[in-house]
């Protein structure tokens, strides 16, 4: 190869990835990690900008929808998610997943469950709280007053559902409700048995750690909008709505017989029926006492609940099914949401190790999947499944930092 022919080749090479900001971002990233992470980087990557779908629902926004061919709309949480996602290298296509779910706001502040391409909007039941936490990561990656000022009202008005229809007013803890729990929260999962999933009335409800936390991240992310935004009012207000709710998780949803934070039946203080994930999500926001982190820890560690494989439902819960939905598998989401708090509580070798679990299981299967067999690590569900796509990235490309925490008090120390 001549000199002129070399320099050509590589000023087209260059010019192919600078032409597209994925490519450009991927080079970039990939070069500074080992090469079996790389590769989880670039599978999830593409996964993700394999379910860019246009439909006129949501067009001329690009939708990303859970994995193509199995799920035919977006979705509240996986839109929030797949937001967080795709901001590393895309903030305007992120973006585009809030104001879809956004453009489906109903007057009393619910966010839709679903925006199907057919048109038909599901409003019967939402999703976790966590689109103000994307937005704020959005935000962060890629500053637009603009954008901030017009998301900022809807997200607040957002938070009066959740106050007026969830519990939080009257109860000062939340619940998932609606026709079907489930579709608010886990589906079929265990910790909805004994009639939690289908109650007709509230007073059959379980106060979630997961959803209160939730809750805090998202008054913690409009306190950052408020600052953002030079509204230096509500930046206190939403402080201090999130820090009295931290209070009440703490106080009301810790069963210290366990060492564990749990659902608890809002009528009869009864624990649910199983310890899961949730239990770990007050570590993930800097909310739990160390001393409580510590005993958190130790279920985590122990292989009849959570280690190694960090299921939906402890091990030896009664029912468990390592393959079965929601009712035993592991799922990433989840998955990281804990395992990062054990490591923000100082518990790295634990962390590390649930952690490389996780990304061997996502690794061994040729495909980025919607759950893993929790004993096996064997992909189920939907293949090419966006947010587990993006909690892989997570592990790899958040781990190590407070990219999706900053916000958060720092972890107490004794």
């Amino acid at each position: 190869m001549n000199t002129i022919t070399g320099s050509c080749l590589l000023a087209l090479a260059f010019s192919a990835v600078t032409a597209n900001p994925e490519n450009a971002w991927l080079s970039n990233v990939s070069a500074k990690l080992p090469a079996e992470e790389a590769a989880l980087v670039r599978r999830a990557q593409a996964a993700l900008l394999g379910n860019v779908v246009v439909a006129k629902p949501w067009a001329p926004r690009r939708g990303i929808v859970p994995s193509t061919g199995t799920y035919h709309g977006v979705w509240n949480w996986d839109a929030a998610f797949h937001a967080v996602g795709v901001s590393h290298w895309d903030a305007t296509l992120a973006r585009e997943q809030v104001e879809i779910i956004l453009s489906g706001q109903q007057p009393n502040g619910m966010l839709p469950d679903v925006l199907f391409e057919g048109g038909r909007v599901v409003v019967t039941v939402t999703k976790p709280p966590v689109m103000a936490w994307a937005a704020a990561i959005i935000d962060r990656r890629d500053p637009r007053d603009a954008w901030l000022r017009e998301v900022y009202p809807r997200l607040v008005k957002n938070t009066e559902f959740w106050l007026a229809q969830r519990g939080g007013r009257k109860d000062g803890l939340f619940f998932f409700a609606g026709k079907d729990a489930g579709f608010e929260c886990c589906d079929d999962s265990i910790r909805l048995d004994n009639g939690y999933r289908f109650s007709k009335t509230d007073s059959h409800r379980l106060w979630p750690p997961d959803l209160n936390s939730y809750m805090v991240t998202h008054y913690r992310a409009l306190a950052y909008m408020a600052g953002r935004l030079t509204l230096p009012d509500e930046q206190k207000k939403w402080t201090k709505e999130a820090d009295a709710l931290a209070k009440r998780i703490n106080e009301r949803l810790w069963d210290d017989q366990l060492g564990f934070y749990v659902d608890r039946d809002r009528v009869t203080g009864k624990d649910g029926p199983a310890l899961s994930p949730a239990g770990f999500v007050p570590l993930f926001v800097h909310i739990a006492p160390p001393d409580r982190a510590a005993r958190v820890a130790k279920l985590a560690a122990d292989p009849l609940k959570f280690f190694p494989g960090m299921p939906s439902v402890a091990y030896d819960t009664h029912g468990y099914t390592s393959n079965g939905y929601w009712r035993g598998p592991t799922w990433l989401n989840w998955s990281y949401f804990a395992i990062k708090g054990l490591k923000d509580y100082g518990c790295h070798e634990l962390a590390s190790s649930m952690r490389r679990t996780q990304l061997e299981w996502v690794a061994k299967n040729g495909s980025i999947c919607e759950y893993y067999d929790s004993r096996t690590g064997a992909g189920l569900g939907a293949r090419n499944f966006g947010w587990s796509s993006t909690f892989t990235l997570a592990f790899i490309l958040d781990w190590n930092n407070d990219n999706l925490t900053w916000f958060f008090p720092p972890v107490p120390r004794q």
